[in-house]
């Protein structure tokens, strides 16, 4: 088993296309849902139900645990990425319509209708964003073996950009 760099941990999270979103409710039970997602210069970002549990939660505690993971069917090659941070819902419609762009990135999809329809009422909006505080990862790998190695035991692109 190798550890992961933080290098390593941010390029291998900027290439993922969906992370587990894990906060408490209230009576201290964790809640997670999954969401796609993609990356400011200082935040990772994802849009959800405005309305639904992990905005409840975030309302009595921002704290959040984004995780990452990839693994190969018969589960002999994998890696698992655990990003501690603290969560909030963005109002500014600048931020909302650029979150929209950004998503429509990874997705290949065009959501400027959604960002005209969330930047009319930003009081709704479902843009999500985390300010990572920590970030811990570790793969079936042994010591020294390169990232590129890493994601091609996985069958993932091995060019190191997202």
């Amino acid at each position: 088993m190798r550890t992961l760099t933080a290098e390593e941990i941010i390029a291998i999270t900027k290439k993922a296309i969906w992370a587990s979103i894990i906060t408490v409710r209230p009576d201290g039970v964790p809640f997670a849902i999954e969401a796609t997602p993609f990356y400011t210069d200082t935040e990772t970002c994802f849009m959800i139900n405005p309305g639904g549990g992990t905005s409840k939660n975030l309302r009595s505690s921002p704290h959040v645990l984004l995780k990452y993971t990839f693994a190969t069917p018969d589960l002999k090659a994998w890696m698992g990425i655990s990003c501690l941070g603290s969560g909030r819902f963005v109002h500014d419609p600048h931020a909302i319509r650029l979150g929209w762009e950004l998503l429509g990135k990874v997705m290949g999809q065009d959501f400027s209708g959604a960002a005209d329809k969330y930047c009319q009422n930003p009081g709704r909006s479902p843009l999500m964003a985390v300010k990572i505080h920590s970030r811990t990862g570790r793969c079936s790998a042994v010591n020294g073996t390169p990232l590129s190695e890493i994601y091609a035991s996985l069958g993932l692109d091995p060019d190191p950009e997202p």
